[in-house]
């Protein structure tokens, strides 16, 4: 049946904790928004939300270790080690507050990891009525050397008991890194009364270094251990995977956050079960361009959703987590050739390895199509996932 075309803006608009953003689309915290003048220009780009650099009480540091950004990757598999010290304390925000608030269109994010200090800057923040407020526990930074906090559940219990018990009213989401305990950690936050989840602050911390002309490692990160916390699309599937968990194991709802560079990425979290999606490493590699870049993933999204005949955000959320209750397919699923779609590239022939591909003359045109031997194909897809062409290559429809 054919689905009724839908406004942008009505297809676009999504709840999260009980407010209505007209996108998904969120830019997340980091260096993107580290003042007051950032903001702006991601709202007028038509951001669902902004969320500035996460804030504290007090700042222990005033200045970040140089370098502290490395970024490697072309624009669509863009990963990042970072080494940021948390941003401005919660006193350069409040001549602010009131005028962030009142837009409905940002977040505060808090550290987490001082729990007096996050208590007493959430109860300030709780008298403006922002939608929610974004609470870090999963600095990959840090983790590992003050101590493995995405993975403390007794850290967690009594930072959401000590916010709940201060009487804030505001809706909370908590900012989870992976572990191997993303739901479990999820139903102890519920439990203790959290109202969302975040998922996944940056991963790590992990390694890396260049190498200098004369073979010479060098430290890209200027901080102790030359490590950092990992961003962009390599987080892709860890953290699609974790979202897709926690929201059908834990019900909560969820923030999508972690690799999310194209179009098809970010309708791929919606339909793992997000709510919002957070964007950050692919913006940040726009530079200044970033509003712009924002303005074109939305359009983007908004095509691929058409394209997709997908008919609203709140009609496709969590669409994709009944796969999760399907059982293993033993029976080889061989790909069907679209002939009239088919352009011959090839890509396909290298990449099967039980050399079950051959080319074959088309009666139409000057150029081969291909075609798939049946009988030596072991249903992989690999084909199919490599195919540069819509409609060329599927895999029979499931049943």
């Amino acid at each position: 049946m054919a689905v009724e075309a839908q406004p942008a803006g009505d297809m676009l608009r999504t709840t999260f904790l009980e407010h209505t953003y007209d996108s998904p689309l969120v830019v997340a915290s980091g260096t993107l928004v580290e003042q007051f003048e950032q903001i702006d220009p991601f709202i007028q780009a038509g951001a669902g939300a902004v969320i500035p650099r996460t804030t504290r009480l007090v700042m222990e540091r005033t200045v970040h270790p140089s370098p502290h950004l490395y970024q490697e990757g072309a624009r669509s598999t863009v990963n990042m080690l970072n080494a940021e010290w948390t941003g401005a304390d919660i006193g350069y925000w409040r001549p602010h507050l009131n005028d962030m608030a009142v837009q409905g269109k940002v977040i505060m994010a808090v550290s987490g990891r001082d729990i007096e200090g996050c208590t007493t800057v959430c109860a300030e923040l709780d008298e403006y009525g922002f939608p929610y407020l974004e609470i870090n526990v999963g600095c990959g930074v840090t983790n590992g050397v003050l101590s493995y906090i995405t993975r403390d559940e007794e850290h967690i219990r009594r930072l959401v008991g000590s916010i709940k018990e201060a009487g804030v009213q505001t809706p909370i989401a908590l900012k989870l890194g992976h572990s191997d305990y993303m739901a479990h950690l999820s139903q102890v936050a519920k439990e203790e009364g959290v109202d969302g989840i975040v998922a996944i602050n940056t991963l790590g911390p992990v390694f890396d270094f260049s190498v200098d002309s004369t073979g010479e490692p060098q430290r890209v990160l200027g901080v102790h251990g030359a490590r950092g916390g990992l961003s962009g699309s390599a987080l892709f599937h860890t953290a699609l995977t974790d979202v897709a968990l926690i929201k059908r194991e834990v019900g909560l709802p969820v923030a999508a956050s972690g690799g999310v560079t194209t179009p098809e990425r970010a309708a791929k979290m919606l339909l793992a079960g997000a709510d919002l999606v957070q964007v950050y490493t692919y913006l940040h590699d726009q530079g200044t361009n970033a509003p712009h870049a924002l303005e074109k993933l939305t359009a983007g999204l908004v095509a691929y959703m058409d394209a997709h005949a997908m008919p609203a955000i709140e009609q496709i959320k969590g669409n994709a987590l009944k796969l999760m209750d399907l059982p293993t397919e033993l029976e080889p699923k061989i790909p069907i050739v679209d002939p009239e779609y088919c352009t011959g590239c090839d890509r396909c022939i290298p990449a099967c390895l039980p050399d079950a591909i051959a080319r074959v003359e088309h009666p139409n045109r000057n150029e081969h199509i291909i075609q798939i031997i049946g009988q030596s194909c072991v249903g992989c897809g690999l084909c199919v996932a490599v195919c540069p062409v819509d409609n060329a290559l599927r895999l029979p429809t499931q049943d």
